[in-house]
C-alpha cells in the first residue's frame, strides 16, 4: 500500500464526529489504484443523528437541584405568610425605612388579593423538580439505547478502514454485519431521543416563565420600596435564572428554535397573569359586587407586658396605626399586641381620619404615624420601639424651638 492511501485511511478514520456514527465515507484498502468508497449503511443514519442531538445534553440532574433549592425558599416564605410569622431579614437598603418583612406582606405578596405569591411559586419549583428528573430518567434510557448501534458502527467503521490488507470480500460481510446491528439499536435510540424530546422543550419553557416571574418582582422590589432588599427573593430569583441558563445551555441552535413558540407562550402568560393579578384587591369579591358589613374582627390572643407597656407608650405619644376593618394585616398586627392592650392601643379605621393624617396618601394599610414617620406594613415591636424611641428623642428639641 502506498503512503499517500494509508495517509488518506487514516485522516478518513480520525475524522469520526460521533461514537456510532461512520463520518466520511471508509475507503477500500486493496491495492488497485483507485479507491473505492463504501457506501454508509442506511440503517447506522438514525443512530447518528440521534448521537449528535445528544451531543448537547440538558443538566437535568442541576436543575432539579437548584428547583428544590427554590421549592425550600417558597415555602419558608408560604409559611410566614400563612402563619403571619416574623421573616427573617438579614438584609436592609433603601432610605424609606422599609424591609423585607414589609415587602413580604404588602399587595404585591399575593395574586388577586388572595393566593399567597410564595405558594405559587412553591408549585412552579416543585413542578421543575419533578420535570427534570423525570427528563434525566428519559435521557438516561436514550443513552443506554443508544449503547448498541454505537458498537455495532464503531465494529463496521475498524473493519473498514484497518490498515492490514484484508480481501473485499471480508469487508462486505463485516459491513453488513455491522448494518444489521445497528438497525434495531437505531429504531431504538431514536424512539428514546423523541421521548426525551418534549421534555427539553418543556424544561426550557417552564425555566423562562419562572426567570420571566422573578424579573417583574425584582422591578417591583426596586421602584416600590425604595431600594429595599429582601434576600429571600434574591434567592428565588437567582434560581430561577440558573434554571432557565442551566436549560437554554443543554439545546442545539436548532432545538432552541423549535421551544422559542412554547417559550415564548409561557412568557407571555406569566406576564399576563402578574398584570392581571399583582396589587389588586380580592377581585371575587370586587365582581361579584358583595357588601361588607363594618364588623371589626375579635383579638383573642393574650397580652405579654411589654405589649401593654408598648400600646400605652404608643397612645401617650400621639402615634396612630391607621387601617380598615376588612385588613387582614391590620388584624395579625392586633393580634400581635394581644386583647388587654387593645384598652390603650392607638388604632383608627375613620376614613377621614386617615385622609387628614396622610394627606399625600398612604400607601396601604396598615401604616402607622409615629413622630409624623410613616411606616407601612406589619410592624415588630422592635421596629416600633425604635420609632417611638426617635419620636421622643424629637419631643423635647421640638418644645424648646
Amino acid at each position: 500500500m502506498s503512503g499517500d492511501k494509508a495517509s488518506q485511511l487514516r485522516a478518513a478514520a480520525a475524522l469520526q464526529p460521533t461514537p456510532g456514527c461512520p463520518g466520511p465515507p471508509a475507503l477500500n484498502r486493496d491495492d488497485a489504484a483507485a479507491v473505492q468508497p463504501i457506501a454508509e449503511p442506511p440503517a447506522v443514519e438514525p443512530a447518528c443523528r440521534a448521537a449528535r442531538r445528544r451531543a448537547a445534553r440538558v443538566p437535568y440532574r442541576a436543575i432539579a437541584a437548584l428547583a428544590a433549592a427554590g421549592l425550600a425558599d417558597s415555602a419558608y416564605l408560604t409559611a410566614v405568610k400563612v402563619l403571619s410569622l416574623t421573616p427573617a431579614c438579614p438584609l436592609s437598603g433603601g432610605g424609606t425605612g422599609a424591609s423585607c418583612g414589609d415587602i413580604l406582606t404588602s399587595e404585591y405578596s399575593t395574586l388577586f388579593g388572595v393566593v399567597p405569591l410564595a405558594a405559587v411559586g412553591m408549585l412552579a419549583y416543585g413542578g421543575m423538580a419533578a420535570l427534570a428528573l423525570a427528563g434525566a430518567a428519559a435521557a438516561s434510557g436514550s443513552s443506554a439505547a443508544s449503547a448498541p448501534a454505537s458498537a455495532a458502527a464503531a465494529a463496521q467503521a475498524a473493519a473498514a478502514s484497518g490498515e492490514a490488507p484484508a480481501a473485499a470480500e471480508g469487508e462486505s460481510a463485516a459491513a453488513g454485519a455491522g448494518a444489521a446491528a445497528a438497525a434495531p439499536a437505531a429504531e431504538r435510540s431514536a424512539a428514546q431521543a423523541a421521548e426525551e424530546a418534549p421534555y427539553r422543550r418543556a424544561v426550557l419553557a417552564g425555566g423562562l416563565a419562572m426567570a420571566t416571574c422573578s424579573s417583574c418582582l425584582l422591578y417591583i422590589m426596586l421602584t416600590k420600596f425604595g431600594g429595599a432588599l429582601c434576600p429571600w427573593c434574591l434567592a428565588s430569583a437567582a434560581l430561577s435564572f440558573g434554571i432557565a441558563a442551566l436549560a437554554a445551555s443543554g439545546l442545539r441552535p436548532r432545538e432552541l428554535s423549535e421551544a422559542a413558540a412554547p417559550g415564548a407562550g409561557a412568557v407571555a402568560t406569566t406576564l399576563l397573569l402578574l398584570s392581571l393579578g399583582l396589587g389588586t384587591p380580592n377581585l371575587s369579591f370586587a365582581s361579584g359586587g358583595y357588601d361588607l358589613d363594618y364588623s371589626l374582627p375579635e383579638v383573642t390572643s393574650a397580652s405579654g407586658p411589654d405589649a401593654v407597656s408598648l400600646a400605652e407608650r404608643l397612645a401617650a405619644a400621639g402615634a396612630r396605626m391607621y387601617g380598615a376593618f376588612w385588613c387582614s394585616h391590620c388584624y395579625d398586627q392586633k393580634q400581635a399586641f394581644g386583647a388587654e392592650a387593645m384598652a390603650a392601643f392607638p388604632y383608627d379605621t375613620k376614613m377621614a381620619a386617615v385622609c387628614e393624617a396622610a394627606p399625600g396618601g398612604l400607601q396601604g394599610f396598615p401604616t402607622w404615624v409615629i413622630g409624623g414617620e410613616q411606616l407601612v406594613g406589619e410592624q415588630t415591636f422592635e421596629q416600633l420601639e425604635a420609632a417611638l424611641a426617635k419620636a421622643e428623642a424629637a419631643a423635647p428639641a421640638t418644645a424648646a424651638s
